[in-house]
């Protein structure tokens, strides 16, 4: 995807010198990526022997972030990472990523260079190249981010799989969606070590709370579940109330069968680290969704989260 020719963007900047500066920046096509920025369209190389995974997710001020607090800079950043995390949750690999923004007039040469410090930061970090995008004129900043990545056959992870008997893991200590969502690290390479050596049967990432997910990783596989409250590792100063619907902490919640899980921390063990953490376990569908306090109480695991409307 090229930039767009007909976009209105700000009366300060024309669309072309913006266009120009991204792709100066952007450098030469590579992972197969044929052809970039300055098209109509991109031009890519599929893999051999993978599916392609496609997502996208939108960042609007006043919504997702706010603009004051964050800095452009950040702002781009994040609207990637997201992205990666999708792929990572897929058990994938991210490889292009196409921009599409909204500006509001008047927004200076130097904001759109700091947002795309951040988007190119981010791209450099993890080896995705930047393949194109739109631009246009909009009342508050609107980042767009669609990303291509690609997983073998018979290592995509969805969130339908889980069976009952299976254990649900998360990676953590869950960090504080409120305080870091900006800032956070894709749990990538956790995806590589799951998908690559070991048999997960569903996975998500935690965008929008652990409940939430959890609800859509039952709803997909046709299960129910029980959480245990003192089993969720929880980062300092994390509530176990925001930790379960209110997300941007951008885990992965993921489930196995027990042998698995034993594997896993047997490996785990091994090389001295344990980033993967069991907090419940997957149950009849009959028996719906449940979180027990660390009391003993039993109470309903509301499908309630992150709200984007």
């Amino acid at each position: 995807m090229g930039f767009y020719h007909r976009s209105h963007t700000t009366k300060n900047m024309k669309e072309l010198d913006i266009i120009d500066r991204i792709r100066k920046r952007s450098g030469k096509p590579g992972k197969g990526l044929k052809l970039g920025i300055g098209d109509d369209c991109a031009v890519i190389k599929a893999p051999a022997d993978s599916f392609i995974l496609w997502a996208a997710d939108m960042l609007v001020e006043g919504t997702h972030f706010n603009l004051k607090s964050a800095g452009y800079r950040r702002v781009g950043r994040k609207a990637v990472a997201v992205n990666i995390s999708d792929i990572a949750a897929m058990g994938g690999e991210p490889l292009y990523v196409t921009v599409s923004i909204g500006l509001p007039r008047g927004t200076k040469a130097g904001a759109v260079d700091a947002l795309y410090d951040g988007i190119f930061g981010i791209c450099k970090e993890y080896g995705l190249a930047v393949a194109g995008g739109d631009t246009n004129r909009s009342e508050r900043l609107v980042i767009d981010v669609s990303i291509l990545g690609s997983a073998k056959n018979k290592k995509i992870l969805t969130r339908a799989g889980a069976a009952e008997g299976d254990l649900v893991l998360i990676t953590g200590p869950v960090r504080d969606g409120k305080r870091c969502h900006l800032d956070f690290e894709p749990r990538l390479r956790e995806s590589r070590t799951l998908s690559g050596r070991y048999r997960v049967s569903s996975m998500i990432d935690t965008s929008d709370g652990i409940a939430l997910d959890m609800a859509r990783i039952c709803s997909g596989s046709g299960t129910g579940c029980v959480l245990y409250e003192d089993a969720i590792p929880l980062s300092a100063g994390l509530s176990l109330k925001d930790a379960l619907y209110y997300g941007e902490s951008f885990e992965l919640l993921f489930t196995m069968p027990p042998s698995e899980a034993k594997k896993l921390f047997r490996d785990m063990k091994r090389k001295k680290e344990c980033p993967f953490f069991v907090i419940g376990e997957i149950t009849p569908p009959t028996k719906g969704r449940t979180l027990i306090r660390r009391e003993g109480r039993k109470e309903k695991l509301k499908a309630e989260g992150f709200k984007h409307l």
